[in-house]
């Protein structure tokens, strides 16, 4: 009875370690398709910056995604480039969806969390309070630094960062145009709608491109969701 005993905790003990290994596989893999998500946006928005008429349509067919429809870029190497970004993005986060990370964050609810004011007067708001570093237009920098924040079951916003694709040799200079970019978003001072995953209230993960051009009006890209 003792030997039996010992050999069901083994077993059960055995499946509780390859339960937890593949939670942690499956943590893995959503981290690393949420680096390749971001990794793409970053492509889109580096080429949409020149193009501010752009917009974009997903078509779906019997509930999969067939393609993605560009317009306003009049390049057609851009056009099918942005358009197959797009469509990795989109892929991905219907791949991830209603899965969330290892602690609690959901990449691609089933809806998204969205400002009341709606997202269009939410990125006016933020032009409106960007503030451009001293000195960052005599040193050159510029391009576009992604503010990424929670949106949490209230509403609130927090655990706000940024992270930029500036290839600068002045590195102080696009901290602080990471910081510029940080405080015109905490300064909007909008409710949000939280997300839904399952039916459920979730905590769910934003990212806002804020871009940083001396050559032209600046522009925000358009949100890619």
């Amino acid at each position: 009875m003792k030997i039996y005993t010992t050999i069901i905790g083994f077993l059960i003990a055995g499946a509780f370690t390859v339960t937890a290994q593949e939670k942690n596989m499956k943590y893995d893999k959503l981290e690393m398709m949420q680096d390749k998500i971001e990794a793409d946006l970053v492509g889109v928005y580096e080429i949409i910056a020149d193009y501010p008429e752009f917009a974009y349509e997903y078509v779906y067919h019997d509930g999969h995604l067939d393609k993605v429809m560009v317009t306003g870029i009049n390049n057609p190497a851009d056009e099918k480039e942005v358009s197959a970004l797009i469509y990795s993005v989109r892929s991905a986060k219907d791949d991830m969806r209603n899965y969330c990370n290892r602690v609690g964050i959901y990449y691609a609810p089933e809806r998204d969390a969205e400002p009341k004011v709606g997202y269009d007067e939410f990125r006016e708001r933020i032009q409106k309070n960007l503030q451009y570093p001293d000195n960052a237009e005599d040193y050159g920098v510029e391009g576009t630094v992604y503010v990424k924040f929670i949106v949490e079951r209230d509403g609130d916003v927090n655990f706000v960062t940024a992270d930029h694709a500036i290839d600068s040799p002045y590195e102080q200079r696009v901290d602080k145009l990471e910081q510029a970019a940080i405080e015109a978003v905490e300064k909007v001072d909008v409710e949000w709608e939280p997300a839904i995953a399952d039916g459920e209230i979730i905590d769910s993960w934003v990212v806002a491109p804020v871009t940083f051009d001396f050559k032209k009006n600046p522009a925000l890209p358009a949100l890619i969701r």
